[in-house]
């Protein structure tokens, strides 16, 4: 088997126990996972409110936000990331 390495974009929120992670995206390049981890970031950030000195519920949870849809949300906020991933490809 041939290896190659992509790129996955993870989203997590949470912590301890009550902590998730979810896959969002993978990519052939590093660049285009970070680029998109960066807006899931921004997007993310923009959509969180501040209710008491503590962080509230994203105020569009049930659609997501526009790069992923599948989001989730806790206190601690979201965050994303990116992980490289070996890709195994058979030879003939």
């Amino acid at each position: 088997m041939k290896a190659s390495k992509i790129y996955v974009v993870f989203g997590t929120t949470g912590e301890y126990s009550d902590r998730s992670e979810w896959m969002v995206k993978a990519f052939h390049t590093e660049k285009e996972a970070d680029d998109l981890a960066a807006t899931c970031n921004k997007e993310a950030a923009a959509v969180f409110v501040e209710s008491d000195g503590i962080t509230a519920m994203c105020a569009i949870k049930d659609d997501g936000i526009p790069h992923d849809p599948a989001c989730q949300w806790d206190y601690t906020g979201t965050d994303y990331y990116v992980r490289p991933v070996a890709l195994m490809e058979a030879t003939q």
